[in-house]
């Protein structure tokens, strides 16, 4: 029955000197560490300690955020980890680990529950935010949406390229279908006729003039 401390760090300027020491205070058995983001479970140190692994071991972190920042990931791993006999123990909370099997599980489901709602209303709130701030701007009348890739005046330089290679072919005819025209530039239908409406508008206000 090992003691299997996992240890991470989100870049390979930041350093694991705090993680490991704790590592050392509770005189680990085996360590596993990664220094990359936490965004995905992609990461070699921690795949190497799940296969490690076996039942009746303990996997020890100084906080759930150390085996992830997403909360589904979280719940896998915690899973994995339990599905392979083993106990996992997260230091900065301390209610999951009282000793009582039954009541520890119970309590770090429960802290993970709540991380994924606290995490999906927080969510919820920045959408609520974005629409009535785009609201608001609407009403003001300076509202102008995302900005547009494929245009004469996008801050996109391939895009304004493409833009351009399709507006020339298109007003002199230079294509023999609209599916050809967008296989030709590497774009979707809908794409393509949103830039053919743009370029249609663009040559009625120059005839105006």
């Amino acid at each position: 029955m090992a003691l299997v401390f996992y240890a991470r760090v989100s870049s390979k300027e930041q350093n694991l000197d705090r993680q490991l020491a704790r590592a050392k205070e509770v005189k680990a058995d085996k360590i596993f560490k990664d220094k990359l983001s936490g965004k995905n479970t992609d990461r070699k140190g921690l795949k190497e300690m799940l296969n490690f692994i076996r039942e009746g071991d303990t996997v020890e972190v100084v906080s759930l955020d150390r085996l992830s920042r997403n909360y589904k990931d979280i719940q896998r791993l915690a899973k994995e980890i339990r599905d392979k006999g083993a106990k996992l123990i997260i230091d900065d909370l301390p209610q999951t680990h009282t000793g009582n099997s039954l009541t520890d599980e119970f309590m770090l489901d429960m802290m993970i529950n709540l991380m994924g709602f606290v995490a999906q209303n927080e969510r919820e709130k920045i959408k609520e935010r974005q629409r009535q701030g785009i609201e608001q701007a609407k009403k003001r009348g300076v509202y102008k949406g995302r900005p547009k890739k494929y245009r004469s005046d996008s801050n996109n330089r391939e895009g304004r390229l493409v833009y351009e290679n399709v507006k020339r072919d298109y007003l002199s005819g230079n294509y023999n279908s609209k599916a050809e025209l967008a296989r030709k530039n590497s774009l979707s239908r809908m794409q393509l006729y949103r830039m053919i409406k743009l370029i249609d508008e663009e040559q009625e206000e120059g005839n105006k003039e």
